[in-house]
């Protein structure tokens, strides 16, 4: 692979793994200061939401879509970068900015929806390892 490859490779990692973080930590700010009561998997780290096998095979599963996750996140990079030059337009677009407030809800829900199909791809494959031993 290329060095090239290799930066991209440990860019986007370092992008998804900054996106999972803020995620578990803004649910563990918020039930620590009794903004959200019982917030179950959202509000605790990763370590615990997931057995080791699973957060494993996730990994796994990110390395072998890598085109498909990289695509989805310059998708929701876009979609933010259309969004900030229209907030900054002069004279303001309103029409614009919810536009693009809309495509970028629509990229953060295919990149959600993306690393949900990912988690349930892992589950699956690490229960059907568990019961072929």
């Amino acid at each position: 692979m290329r060095q090239r490859s290799w930066l991209q490779l440990a860019l986007v990692s370092a992008l998804v793994l900054s996106v999972v973080t803020n995620v578990f930590l803004l649910g563990f700010v918020a039930r620590n200061n009794g903004i959200i009561s019982g917030a179950g998997i959202l509000a605790g780290s990763a370590g615990q939401a997931y057995p080791a096998e699973v957060r494993a095979e996730f990994r796994n599963l990110l390395r072998e879509n890598r085109l498909r996750t990289v695509a989805a996140l310059r998708d929701l990079r876009q979609a933010r970068q259309a969004l900030a030059a229209a907030v900054n337009a002069d004279p303001l677009n309103e029409a614009e900015v919810e536009r693009t407030m809309e495509d970028v809800r629509q990229a953060t829900e295919g990149l959600q929806r993306l690393m949900q199909q990912y988690l349930l791809s892992a589950l699956k494959r690490t229960h059907r390892a568990e019961q072929q031993i």
